[in-house]
C-alpha cells in the first residue's frame, strides 16, 4: 500500500460567527500538523466569516506549508452565496477530487435544498425548515461514480452534512450509500473506503456496506440552541470573548478539537482525535437531551474488503 500516510481534519470552526476569534485554536491544528508532518490539511465547512476575523483565521491556515483544501458548509454561504466564500478562501470549485500519494481525495458540496422538485445553492441565513435540508444533487451523485471508477487508488469523501449517521444527515443519504456500493461492488474491494463529515458538532463513527463513516467534532463548540435553560456559562473565555447570543446558547470546548488519520503500509488506519472538557456548564446541565461531548475518539479501523449491508 505504499509508504505511510497522514491527513489532518478540522470541523465547523465557525471563526467570527459570534464575534469570536477562534485563530488560537487553528494555531495549535496547524503546529501539530507541521510536528507530524502530515500531506496535507482539509477542513469540512462552517470555516469562517470573510471579515478580517476570517482573514485572521486564513493566515494561520495558509502558514501550513503542506496542501490545503475546502470543504463548502451551509454557513458559509450566508455571505454572498458559495461563490463569494470560494474566492475569499481561495477554492476553485463546489466539488472536486485530487490525489495524493496512493489515494485518491473527493470533497462533495452538500449545500443545496430541494424546492418544487428542483436543487437550489443555500445562499442566504434562512436554515428554517426545507430550507435547511441537505442534499447532494443526483448530477454531482453521477460525477462521483465517474470519478470514483475513473481512479484505481483507495478513495476517501469528504462533505460538510453528515452522509449517514447523525442528526442531519443529507436527506438522499441512501442514493449516495448505493453509489458507493455499486463502485465498491465493480471494483471487488472498498476502493471508496471512508467517508469524512463535520455539520453536527459531534462525534461517531458508522460501519456500513463496507465503507467507514466518521462524523467529526466541531473544532470549537457545541451550539444547543435557544430553548434550553443556561443556569451559568460565565467562564473567562465566553465573557472576554463572546456576546450574549453566543452565550445563551452556545458552549465552547476548552481546546481545539481535531484528528490527524494515519494510514500505515498493512493497511490499518489511526483516527488520532483530541479530548477537551466544555468551558462553561455542560450541555446536560444546560438540559439539553441529545448526544454532546468535548472530543473526537481514538479509532483504528482497515481498509479491507467490502462487507454486507
Amino acid at each position: 500500500m505504499g509508504k505511510e500516510f497522514v491527513f489532518g481534519i478540522c470541523a465547523d470552526v465557525h471563526q467570527g460567527l459570534w464575534g469570536v476569534d477562534e485563530s488560537w485554536r487553528m494555531e495549535k491544528f496547524v503546529n501539530e500538523a507541521r510536528e507530524r508532518k502530515a500531506d496535507f490539511i482539509i477542513q469540512l465547512g462552517d470555516f469562517t466569516t470573510p471579515d478580517a476575523l476570517g482573514k485572521n483565521l486564513l493566515d494561520v491556515w495558509n502558514s501550513f506549508e503542506g496542501g490545503k483544501y475546502h470543504v463548502l458548509g451551509n454557513h458559509d454561504t450566508e455571505f454572498g452565496g458559495k461563490e463569494a466564500m470560494m474566492e475569499f478562501q481561495g477554492q476553485k470549485e463546489k466539488y472536486y477530487s485530487f490525489d495524493r500519494g496512493d489515494f485518491h481525495f473527493v470533497v462533495l458540496d452538500t449545500n443545496y435544498t430541494k424546492i418544487n422538485g428542483e436543487y437550489v445553492d443555500y445562499k442566504d441565513k434562512d436554515h428554517s425548515g426545507a430550507n435547511f435540508s441537505c442534499y447532494i444533487p443526483p448530477s454531482q451523485l453521477e460525477w462521483l461514480e465517474e470519478d470514483l471508477n475513473k481512479t484505481d487508488k483507495r478513495s476517501f469523501i469528504f462533505t460538510h452534512a453528515t452522509l449517514a449517521l447523525g442528526e442531519w444527515t443529507i436527506y438522499n443519504w441512501v442514493a449516495f450509500c448505493n453509489v458507493l456500493w455499486r463502485v465498491n461492488e465493480k471494483a471487488g474491494y472498498n476502493k471508496a473506503s471512508m467517508c469524512f463529515s463535520g455539520h453536527d458538532h459531534a462525534d461517531g463513527y458508522l460501519y456500513k456496506g463496507g465503507v467507514h463513516y466518521v462524523m467529526v467534532n466541531s473544532m470549537s463548540k457545541k451550539i444547543i440552541g435557544m430553548d434550553y435553560t443556561m443556569k451559568s456559562n460565565a467562564t473567562p473565555y465566553i465573557e472576554k470573548n463572546c456576546d450574549d447570543i453566543y452565550k445563551a446558547h452556545v458552549i465552547p470546548f476548552k481546546d481545539p478539537l481535531y484528528m490527524f488519520v494515519k494510514i500505515k503500509e498493512n493497511g490499518l488506519v489511526q483516527m488520532i482525535g483530541k479530548q477537551s472538557e466544555w468551558d462553561g456548564v455542560s450541555p446536560t446541565e444546560a438540559h439539553w437531551d441529545h448526544y454532546a461531548s468535548p472530543e473526537i475518539a481514538y479509532r483504528e479501523v482497515w481498509l479491507n474488503g467490502v462487507g454486507e449491508l
